[in-house]
Parts: structure tokens; sequence; C-alpha cells
């Protein structure tokens, strides 16, 4: 068995500006579990633990998808919080530009896989990039003033232009993310 997801990669100067943000948002004394910047992706499903020959099922529903797309560019926007800035669980960064065909792209996917098997998420597709998830609610209010004080725009648009089927191992120094598969839709 493998834990594995579906994701789409951040450009590197991104990766970057929303590594300072966390550094800004570090400031406060709350206890959270930051993304690393090497780390940072756009989860598009997660799948869970599945068989590894699975993987190679999903990888061929990824590439039938992909004949329907053209890639696209996105581009980031405001600090928010799930469920919400007041008793945040996870904290990211919401997708302005190219959420609508982000979440058509996520319901294909999510359609594609309920045909092999899998279980169709309950909750609707939010385009958005994870920076952390909170641990301890003590001194959130240092956190939640920090990001409400925070101006953040993207730099640049994102070209999202490759699907990556990802292993995901966890390990005491956290997870250890490997590309299984990758699938480039086309221009």
């Amino acid at each position: 068995m493998i834990r594995a997801f579906i994701a789409v990669e951040i450009d590197p100067l991104n990766k970057k500006r929303l590594s300072e943000l966390i550094s800004c948002l570090k400031k406060s004394d709350t206890l959270v579990k930051w993304v690393n910047e090497n780390q940072m992706h756009l989860t598009l499903k997660f799948l869970g633990n599945i068989e590894e020959t699975k993987a190679q099922e999903v990888s061929r529903v990824l590439e039938s998808i992909t004949k329907d797309f053209k890639a696209f560019t996105i581009s980031l926007s405001k600090i928010g919080a799930f469920p919400n800035i007041n008793k945040p669980r996870v904290i990211w960064v919401a997708i302005d530009e190219g959420k609508d065909t982000l979440k058509l792209l996520a319901d294909k996917i999510e359609s594609g896989l309920e045909k092999i098997g899998f279980a169709k998420e309950k909750r609707e597709f939010k385009a958005h990039l994870t920076l952390g998830r909170i641990k301890s609610l003590k001194n959130i209010s240092q956190l939640t003033e920090i990001i409400q004080k925070t101006d953040f725009q993207s730099q640049g648009k994102i070209k999202i232009s490759v699907l990556i089927l990802f292993q995901s191992t966890l390990t005491s120094k956290g997870a250890i993310y490997a590309p299984l598969a990758e699938i480039k839709l086309p221009n």
C-alpha cells in the first residue's frame, strides 16, 4: 500500500514568496505545522492509501482527462483559513485567476476516479494552497491579526501544465513526496 495524492506544482519564485509569507506568519506564537518550501503544491485530490497497482489505473484516468484540457495559468491572492479566520484549522492562500479551470479539472478527476472505485469527495473542491495546519488554538488571536494585516499577491502567473501523482511517505521528520507519474497538459 502507498499513500498518494494528485497535485500541481508551484514555480520556484512563488514558492519563495509563499515561504516569505510563512516567515511573516510565524511571528505569532501559535503552534502551527507549516509547509516546507520544497513541498509546496496544490492538491487536486487526496487518494489516501492505495495498492501500487491502482496507481497505474489512476495514471490512465489522468491521461484520459488531460485530453480535455490545455495548459493554463493561475494566480494566488488573499490569505484565508478553513473553516474560518476566527477558528482556523488550516491556513491557506486562495487561487484567484484560474480557479474555475482548477475546479473543472478537479471535478473531472473526481468523476474519473469514481469510475475505478474511489469514493467521491463529500466536500466541494475549493482551490487553495495550504500554508499550515493549526496544532493548538493558543495565541490564535496573534495569528489572525497578522493574517488580517497581511496583503499577499502572487509573483506573476503560475503556469499549470503537468498533473503529478505523488506518493507520500510519512516519517518522523514529516512527509516525503515522490512523483509516481507526471501527465502533461497539452499546450
